[in-house]
């Protein structure tokens, strides 16, 4: 057993290859962008599936280690930006240590 953090970011659809990038650069070993299909928060109820997907959102999962998650927390203005970001930290446990 191996202890690592998760870090899942819902961004905007159009945002996810700049957070992918910005993850690559910081060290991470890899990622996985699952699409939302909806969700309520601060503004409301936000449904995704328009035809643009313009207001689609996604959620990036990252497993990584201490170091690489403390290069994103320190990159976080690089991350959130001006645009709408939700951004959380999690200790988990993996099987496999050498994969992350």
């Amino acid at each position: 057993m191996h202890h690592r953090k998760r870090i899942e970011i819902v961004v905007e659809r159009v945002r996810a290859e700049d957070v992918t990038a910005l993850l690559d650069r910081l060290g991470a070993t890899g990622w996985t962008i699952l699409p939302v299909l909806s969700g309520r928060g601060r503004r409301g109820v936000r449904l995704g599936g328009d035809l643009s997907g313009v207001l689609d959102n996604v959620v990036i999962v990252c497993i990584a280690s201490e170091a690489v998650t403390a290069r994103v927390l320190d990159a976080s203005d690089e991350l959130l930006g001006a645009r709408p970001a939700i951004v959380s930290i999690t200790d988990c446990t993996i099987l496999r240590g050498d994969h992350f």
